[in-house]
């Protein structure tokens, strides 16, 4: 798995590892407060937040 954050993959990276992004946005508990991406960890978010935290 990258290190990067998904929030940071380029056009090219989430069609060539789209099987993994599959993997990383299923079933998600944590949002990005920067782009709004989804992710199962907050690891491969840039600015996460659990998604039952009040904003």
């Amino acid at each position: 798995m990258s290190d990067k954050a998904i929030c940071k993959w380029s056009k090219s990276a989430y069609q060539t590892k789209f099987e993994l992004l599959l993997t990383l946005v299923s079933d998600p508990k944590y949002i990005c407060t920067k782009c709004g991406r989804a992710a199962a960890k907050k690891k491969v978010l840039c600015k996460p937040k659990a998604m039952s935290e009040p904003m």
